[in-house]
């Protein structure tokens, strides 16, 4: 577990506090919102920035040209825009449980909310609350966090049931809904307890007037969102769906019911910008998707240079706080076996190891190295960083796995057994424990697990197969 930092997060909770121009709601019940809710508030259009689902993609990880997203880039773009009446971060902001994970929710939380654009709202999502709460709720003091479905008794529960903004004379109150807790969290004597979505978000409406804007965020998947929104009163104007299905926000608004749907996207590397309103026939709501490219001209794609301090600033605690080694071996290997190494396996399959040591994979540790050397790439020290490592090596986090460079060389490199598993039992009994792909998945589904839309955006299978088309050695053919 990482320790938390008592002095930095005081400070860092002192400026949240001075940052802030919500209202907390207090959490007391008043009189609910009655059947005039259809009417139009004063005011011109409310203007957001939504996001969603960060999953700890704290910036893009720079294996291809053209990625978008990053926090840096979006908190530049907010500096240069200035015209945003409310920044909105749904929630699961990081995507585990690790050591690492901790340092990446410390780190968005203090670009989010401790520095010059701090955010007006942070909803919870299921994946922030797998953290430690300790060092959760530590991180969000002071933060503007909002769970209108969340209760504790700790003393240090962040999260309020709404939050209020006026904007030019018109009110709008923000909340969200998790609706669901991690395991570690359920059970009667869980220090945290789950509210019924409906009891939630009337808690979230007390109080509020008939014209007030009301905005909910919701995790959850599509079907769910589909089903609850139609059944809340009064409606929600606007709902910002937080999810893992929609890589990208959805380009314009759906009415459901009384409401407005639209869905926040993931890994922050398209953010949506939505103008609000309310008249007489209901919500309306114009939107604009604001991908967050880097420039072609500078050195790392550009962005906020105060941003990518604190970045380079957490990049250098997790190698200094030996992150990457911490994290290794936590797994179990997926077949039970121990790892051997590619050079193990070369003679009894040397065409296939002719193969591979001509292809990218056979260099893809070095390909970490020369970034990590090049301060026009990286110039941070991207072989200590795990979501780096995990790709360019064999078994990193699993049993008998990559551990370092220092400690593991034989499994730097995508090696054979990062597509067909450990084979010391392959290696002991060939006949009796062959070895196929991993999990048994088609060859296409077992390469985007490192080539995804983000890491390679020009991945096609058919043809990168070429580069490592292998098969059965000639004493392995079956007779003719």
């Amino acid at each position: 577990m990482i320790p938390c930092r008592p002095l930095a997060v005081a400070v860092f909770c002192l400026a949240l506090t001075a940052a802030t121009s919500l209202t907390q709601c207090t959490g007391e019940a008043g009189p609910a919102a009655g059947a005039a809710a259809a009417l139009q508030p004063a005011g011109d259009p409310i203007r957001l920035l939504v996001s969603g689902s960060l999953l700890g993609r704290l910036e893009p990880c720079g294996c291809a040209s053209g990625q978008l997203g990053g926090l840096a880039r979006r908190m530049q773009h907010i500096g240069e825009r200035r015209s945003y009446d409310l920044l909105l971060e749904g929630g699961n902001l990081v995507d585990g449980d690790t050591e690492l994970d901790v340092l990446k929710f410390y780190t968005c939380v203090q670009v989010l909310t401790g520095m010059q654009h701090p955010y007006d709202v942070l909803g919870v999502g299921p994946k922030d609350l797998s953290l430690p709460l300790d060092e959760w709720s530590a991180f969000l003091a002071g933060a503007q966090v909002v769970a209108a479905d969340l209760a504790s008794e700790r003393e240090d529960w962040p999260a309020r049931p709404w939050l209020e903004k006026d904007v030019r004379g018109q009110i709008v109150r923000v909340t969200s809904l998790t609706l669901s807790l991690p395991p570690a969290l359920q059970g009667e004597a869980a220090p945290v307890r789950l509210l019924p979505p409906l009891a939630a978000w009337q808690r979230a409406m007390d109080g509020a007037a008939a014209t007030t804007l009301r905005i909910l965020l919701l995790h959850g998947d599509e079907a769910t969102a589909r089903a609850l929104v139609p059944t809340l009163r009064p409606a929600p104007d606007l709902v910002v769906g937080v999810d893992q299905d929609h890589v990208e926000p959805t380009p314009r608004s759906e009415r459901l019911g009384d409401s407005l749907l639209v869905f926040a996207g993931i890994r922050g590397r398209v953010l949506l910008e939505v103008s609000l309103t309310r008249t007489a026939e209901g919500p309306r709501a114009a939107c604009e998707l604001v991908p967050l490219a880097g420039s072609k001209t500078l050195p790392g794609g550009g962005g906020d240079p105060d941003v990518k301090a604190v970045l380079l600033a957490h990049r250098e605690q997790v190698k200094q706080e030996k992150v990457l080694e911490r994290m290794a071996r936590r797994l179990p290997a997926p077949n039970g076996a121990a790892y051997v190494g590619t050079e193990t396996c070369r003679a009894c399959h040397p065409q296939a190891y002719d193969a591979w040591s001509q292809s990218r994979h056979a260099k893809a540790w070095e390909t970490l190295e020369i970034a990590e050397a090049d301060p026009k790439r990286y110039g941070w020290p991207v072989t200590h960083y795990p979501d780096c490592v995990g790709c360019h090596v064999v078994g990193h986090r699993e049993a008998t796995g990559f551990v370092s460079f220092a400690d593991t060389p034989q499994l730097a490199g995508v090696g054979c057994e990062r597509c067909h598993g450990p084979g010391s039992d392959h290696l002991l009994n060939p006949a009796g424990n062959r070895l196929g792909l991993l999990g048994g998945v088609a060859a296409s589904v077992l390469c985007v697990q490192c080539h995804d839309f983000e890491q390679s955006p020009d991945f096609v299978y058919a043809e990168k197969w070429q580069a490592i088309r292998h098969g059965r050695e000639p004493h392995q053919q079956p007779p003719k």
